[in-house]
């Protein structure tokens, strides 16, 4: 047994006398190092850590709840400065057993890991209360909400929403006094066409989701007046017929800045009648126009047009 102990003893001492040198220079460093560090002045920092609430599938929060809580910090600046630098997991508020009512939840000074020499000062919010509700669907309207003065010479004359309702969700109370939902405005500025696109919906405010896809809106732009003429715009037939026509050009009639005109390409201004999924035959279509975002459309001339497909 003696020997067995002796054995130990000069394994344990062999091991720390073997570069006893370099160990001992690593020590002093650190303890130097560590020295300076809590010698130095201590500084004040606020940190704040992402908040994370976790309820039932069926019930959510109903009140403002912060989304992030701040920690004041004194400490050495060194040590404050990794703490500022490092990520944070979000404190999760754990309610996934819970039923709708007030829930009080308090923070404490380990819901933050700080290192020996670092303060906990304080806590901004120390508590929060959670009211919890139901989950509720409901249909409600929506209304197309507009910014901005139309261009010269044009005017808005329509505007509408497709469809006219959207469905949305949320905690109950929160969901029975919303009356309507507001598209977040759409600027109606640079608009010289008929616009249509999908009507993103103002809904943070609410604290509500959308239970659906995004409504389209449309904003139909239509020219005062026209004060440029384009003429011999060809007409393209959508068909994998032959067509024969009667007219092969059409003149437009549009509104724009000059400007705009002498640098229009005409390659981007065309004509279409649309034959698609029509049989051989004779028929008398309407002639649309593709024109640049930038050139509102007044008139077309003949706004029809007899094509005959073989």
């Amino acid at each position: 047994m003696e020997r067995l102990i002796e054995r130990i003893w000069t394994t344990i001492w062999s091991l720390l006398t073997v570069n006893i040198g370099t160990k001992l220079v690593s020590i002093g460093i650190a303890m130097v190092l560590w020295v300076v560090v809590l010698g130095s002045r201590n500084v004040e920092v606020t940190k704040e850590i992402p908040l994370e609430v976790i309820t039932p599938a069926d019930v959510v929060p109903s009140n403002e709840i912060p989304d992030r809580i701040a920690f004041r910090l004194s400490g050495p600046k060194a040590f404050l400065r990794t703490i500022l630098d490092r990520h944070e997991e979000p404190i999760r508020v754990n309610l996934a057993g819970a039923k709708p009512g007030l829930v009080t939840y308090r923070f404490f000074s380990d819901n933050i890991r700080v290192p020996i020499g670092v303060k906990v000062l304080s806590i901004n919010p120390t508590a929060i209360l959670i009211k919890l509700e139901y989950i509720k669907r409901r249909e409600v309207p929506v209304r197309v909400s507009l910014q901005g003065a139309s261009p010269d010479g044009f005017r808005v004359s329509k505007v509408e929403v497709r469809p006219q309702s959207v469905k949305i969700k949320g905690a109950e109370s929160v969901v029975d006094s919303i009356s309507e939902v507001s598209t977040l405005p759409i600027d109606i500025s640079n608009f010289r066409q008929s616009v249509e696109r999908d009507a993103a919906l103002d809904l943070s405010r609410y604290k509500i989701q959308l239970d659906g896809a995004l409504p389209k809106a449309f904003v139909e732009v239509v020219p005062l007046t026209a004060n440029f003429r384009i003429k011999n715009v060809d007409i393209r037939v959508l068909t994998p017929y032959k067509a024969r026509l009667s007219e092969k050009t059409v003149t437009v009639l549009v509104r724009a800045d000059a400007q705009t005109i002498r640098s229009l390409d005409r390659k981007s201004v065309y004509a279409v009648v649309d034959m698609s999924g029509k049989p051989k035959g004779t028929y008398v279509r309407d002639v649309k126009v593709v024109l640049p975002e930038s050139v509102g459309l007044v008139k077309v001339i003949p706004d029809q047009v007899k094509v005959t497909l073989y």
